[in-house]
C-alpha cells in the first residue's frame, strides 16, 4: 500500500477551537482528560503530555484523550490509540483523533482505523486551517484535509448517534450500515 510522506519542519502546529470544541460537545464534556501529544497546553484538558516532558507513547491514555499528532508521524500514534483502547478493561477510555484524510489506503489506516471494529471516524466536509504557534492572531488558511477518529469501545454505538459537525456520517467497521442494537 502506498506511503505518504509529509514535508512540514512543524511538529507544534495547534488545534483550531472549531474542532475540538465540537468533539467537546458531543462528548458532553468542558475538558479532555488528557491531550497526549502537545507542544503546549492549548486545548482544554486536565492534563498535558507535553513533547519534550512527557511521552505520550509511554504514559497510559485514561478516560477522554485528544490526539492530534504530527501527521508525518501519525502512524505510531495511530497504533498507540489502538493498543491503549486495546488493554482498557472499561469503556471510558476514549481517544478523539484528529488525523490526515489522505492515508486511507496505507496498511495501518487501513489496520487500526477502517477495519478496526473500535474506531468509527468522519471526513470534515472541508480542509481546515491549523494554528501556527506566534501566528495565534493571524487568519487560518485552510490547508488540509482531515477526519476525526474516535478510538472506543463504544464505537459502533457512537457512529450511529453521532454526524460530526452536521456534515459527515461517521463510519465503522462494527456498525457495517446496520441499525445499532447496543451489541457489537
Amino acid at each position: 500500500m502506498a506511503q505518504k510522506n509529509y514535508t512540514s519542519e512543524r511538529n507544534d502546529y495547534k488545534t483550531p477551537p472549531s474542532v475540538y470544541n465540537n468533539m467537546l460537545a458531543f462528548a458532553n464534556r468542558a475538558a479532555f482528560d488528557i491531550d497526549v501529544c502537545c507542544s503546549e497546553e492549548n486545548i482544554p484538558a486536565i492534563r498535558h503530555y507535553i513533547d519534550g516532558i512527557d511521552d505520550g507513547l509511554k504514559l497510559p491514555w485514561i478516560g477522554s484523550c485528544f490526539l492530534n499528532p504530527p501527521f508525518k508521524y501519525a502512524e505510531k500514534w495511530v497504533r498507540r490509540a489502538v493498543d491503549q483502547v486495546a488493554k482498557s478493561k472499561s469503556i471510558e477510555t476514549e481517544i478523539y483523533a484528529v488525523l490526515p484524510a489522505d492515508r486511507c489506503e496505507t496498511k495501518y489506516y487501513q489496520e487500526c482505523i477502517i477495519k478496526n471494529p473500535h474506531c468509527c471516524f468522519a471526513f470534515l466536509p472541508k480542509k481546515i486551517g491549523f494554528i501556527i504557534p506566534g501566528q495565534e492572531q493571524e487568519d487560518l488558511k485552510a490547508s488540509q484535509k482531515i477526519m476525526i477518529a474516535i478510538f472506543s469501545k463504544r464505537a459502533a454505538e457512537i457512529a450511529y448517534t453521532w454526524n460530526f459537525f452536521g456534515g459527515g456520517q461517521f463510519k465503522t467497521n462494527a456498525f457495517l450500515g446496520k441499525k445499532y442494537e447496543g451489541k457489537e
